[in-house]
């Protein structure tokens, strides 16, 4: 099938094909000064890119019959959305330099070479055929390799990435991260950040050896210390309790290390003692939690929910007394309409806005954790209980925003331990 002679509209400004599987040609479309989308998706006898205006904004080409991307795209010089999501998709050279959101998901491709792709922030791979993967996008924000068959992922992954998920990728082995800024998140009102969930997702990836797992959970620490300061700093805005934002890190496990969380506990619950506040200042107490669950029977889970309920006591309130307050953190991963498959024993490490506390002269902290599902396989729903928990405290000093913004640079050049004391020579490369 071929579409009629459209040379005559010129003031056509849509033009979608969705899932016109027998359409194999496209008359040139390069005339229609007033086009502005154009959707091909499923169209999946179309094996050629038609010759296009040079003014478009988004292109989708997922799931239809194209082989290569031709040389020509590269004048869509205002090109920000380019969607091949399960076409077949061979061969990517690009050059777009305004490009902001790449899909390849599910593609053929084994090798992919990136030139001047400077504002690329959302790159998919996942279920693609790429085997190793190696990302210096600056500007990325979120990267999906679900379901490769790489072996390494050797990244040295750009200082502002909120979502990195490598879920089913059963022949992975090794993650590293080069070194990582500290105030990797240090601007949430900057357009990059508009996503409340930071994640780092390994669901499934049971290759990953022992040195693999400690880097990530490392990477997970850096990311949270880095994230504590910055809510530390905009606790007293209006709308801080109102647009929660949270870190989320999952990868197949069932030990807590003790460098990352000296309080650790062998069931759903612990307790720890907050060390006192020695300076003059005001602080805030962040908490970092990590969840040991076996999910070999619970396979299929609708938007996790973990669960944390705390009590602080205060200097001589006792317990049950005028000292003490109880809080709840909730955290989801928010995948409402999606099934995930759990297999065995998984790590979760969590943060989020709910655990920044405003030292009141505590001396005493108690957890009891829970992870709330809908289990499919299961009669009895409710709530599953952990096989080992932890928790880290972050001390962080109280800052104004104006005090913060004033000290950032400076702060970019300076490292801090996991105490949140300052250290002596730049964060070390986790390898």
């Amino acid at each position: 099938m071929k579409i009629p002679n459209i040379s005559g509209a010129i003031n056509l400004k849509l033009l979608h094909c969705y899932n016109c599987e027998s359409l194999v040609e496209l008359p040139c479309l390069n005339h229609l000064a007033s086009l502005a989308e154009l959707l091909l998706y499923g169209c999946s006898s179309l094996k050629k890119l038609p010759q296009v205006p040079c003014h478009f904004c988004s292109l989708n080409l997922s799931e239809t019959g194209i082989e290569e991307v031709p040389d020509s795209i590269k004048n869509l010089h205002k090109l920000e959305t380019l969607l091949l999501g399960k076409p077949q998709v061979k061969k990517v050279s690009i050059k777009l330099e305004f490009l902001r959101k790449l899909d390849l998901s599910g593609c053929p491709i084994t090798e992919l070479r990136f030139d001047s792709l400077c504002n690329l922030q959302h790159l998919n791979m996942s279920g693609s055929a790429v085997k190793n993967v190696s990302i210096k996008l600056e500007s990325l924000r979120y990267l999906h390799l679900s379901g490769c068959p790489m072996v390494e992922l050797l990244s040295e992954l750009p200082p502002y990435l909120e979502v990195l998920s490598v879920n089913d990728s059963k022949s992975l082995e090794k993650v590293s991260f080069a070194d990582q800024n500290l105030n990797q998140f240090r601007s949430f009102e900057n357009e990059f950040c508009r996503n409340p969930k930071f994640l780092m997702q390994f669901r499934n990836c049971f290759n990953l050896n022992q040195e693999s797992t400690k880097n990530i959970e490392a990477n997970a620490m850096l990311k949270i210390e880095s994230l504590a300061k910055e809510w530390a700093t905009t606790y007293a805005r209006k709308n801080f309790r109102d647009y929660p934002q949270s870190l989320i890190c999952c990868f197949p496990g069932n030990e807590i290390l003790a460098n990352n969380f000296k309080y650790r506990s062998l069931n759903s619950s612990l307790s720890l003692k907050i060390a006192p506040n020695g300076g003059s200042g005001s602080r805030f107490l962040v908490f970092a939690i990590c969840l040991v669950a076996n999910l070999a029977h619970r396979h299929y889970f609708l938007d996790r929910l973990f669960n944390c309920e705390y009590q602080l006591t205060a200097a001589g309130g006792g317990n049950g007394g005028s000292g003490c307050e109880n809080f709840i953190s909730k955290i989801s991963f928010g995948s409402l309409f999606k099934l995930d498959t759990y297999m065995g024993y998984h790590v979760f490490i969590l943060s989020s806005t709910d655990m920044v506390i405003e030292d009141k002269n505590y001396e005493e902290a108690s957890f009891n954790f829970y992870i709330g599902h809908l289990d499919l396989n299961a009669a009895e729903g409710g709530f599953m209980e952990l096989e080992r928990c932890g928790v880290h405290v972050f001390y962080v000093d109280k800052k104004s925003d104006t005090d913060a913004t004033e000290k950032r640079v400076a702060g970019n050049k300076r490292s801090f331990s996991h105490d949140g004391k300052e250290g002596d020579g730049g964060l070390k490369r986790l390898k």
